[in-house]
């Protein structure tokens, strides 16, 4: 595993608990082949994953992802969509979208790589004195992982983001309360809608006023019509935007029992 450099340009790849970093010029590739260093397809052996399935190479602007099969086509899915198709043989970048999802499907499941070109772009050492102090604090406000969140928030975020992240096309979808609940039985959370409504509620409060997160109120879960509502979008995209649900958070999704209550913090 390659660790993200403290400054400089770079991307940040990741699949799963794998994570790496790119350069300007530096490239990855992917595959099934034993000769790359992101191995997908391989352990079970899934036939219809190429041993060549791509290459991403990093530039100043984005990343380009090469699909270096001559059968398979990559899907690559943005935040928020919709998503595009790369045909084989063919070449497409990240730019404009901050954060892509790679996915190629095989006969044993499907796999994403994860791209985040967000800190790829220019830096400067000092902000610009001249800038409004309010305009360069909404800059970064909230856009960061909150490691203080509690573990059933994070269970319920994740089963928020789960189709997002791992789906592509119209079932890349926001769930509804109900789809919620079935996801977070199958994984081990036997919550009830108004429980789960009632988390997202408290959720997106507290990341509002505890954090400064903007655009996660102004809507009730009643007038929003649900997780389908505006509020629960926003919510699910910037989740996934400032690296508050990764693969990571949904390998631990998945769990023997539901989480005790806490007086730690919201939620825990």
């Amino acid at each position: 595993m390659h660790r993200s450099p403290s400054d400089g340009p770079h991307a940040v790849v990741s699949c799963g608990s794998l994570r790496w970093s790119l350069t300007p010029g530096e490239t990855l590739t992917f595959g099934r082949g034993a000769d790359h260093a992101l191995r997908i397809g391989h352990s079970p052996q899934d036939l219809r994953i190429p041993r060549f399935a791509g290459k991403l190479e990093c530039r100043a602007d984005g990343v380009l992802v090469h699909n270096m099969s001559d059968k398979r086509t990559l899907v690559v899915q943005t935040f928020p969509g919709p998503g595009y198709d790369i045909l084989p043989l063919m070449i497409a970048g990240t730019h404009p979208h901050p954060q892509v999802k790679v996915v190629v499907t095989g006969d044993a499941g499907t796999y994403a790589i994860t791209v985040d070109t967000r800190r790829l772009g220019p830096r400067t050492a000092e902000p610009d004195d001249q800038a409004p102090e309010r305009d360069r604090d909404r800059e970064t406000v909230g856009f960061d992982r909150i490691e203080s969140m509690s573990r059933r928030h994070r269970i319920l975020l994740s089963a928020l983001c789960l189709p997002m992240l791992t789906r592509s096309g119209q079932r890349a979808n926001v769930p509804t309360y109900a789809e919620l609940e079935g996801i977070l039985d199958a994984h081990g959370h036997p919550f009830k809608a108004k429980t789960i409504r009632n988390g997202l509620d408290e959720l997106r409060s507290w990341l509002t006023y505890e954090h400064g997160v903007e655009g996660l109120l102004g809507e009730s879960a009643a007038d929003a019509g649900g997780p389908s509502g505006g509020y629960v979008q926003a919510l699910a995209r910037w989740a996934v935007l400032s690296g508050n649900v990764t693969d990571l958070d949904l390998d631990h999704l998945e769990a023997s029992g539901r989480p005790e209550p806490s007086a730690d913090g919201p939620g825990r």
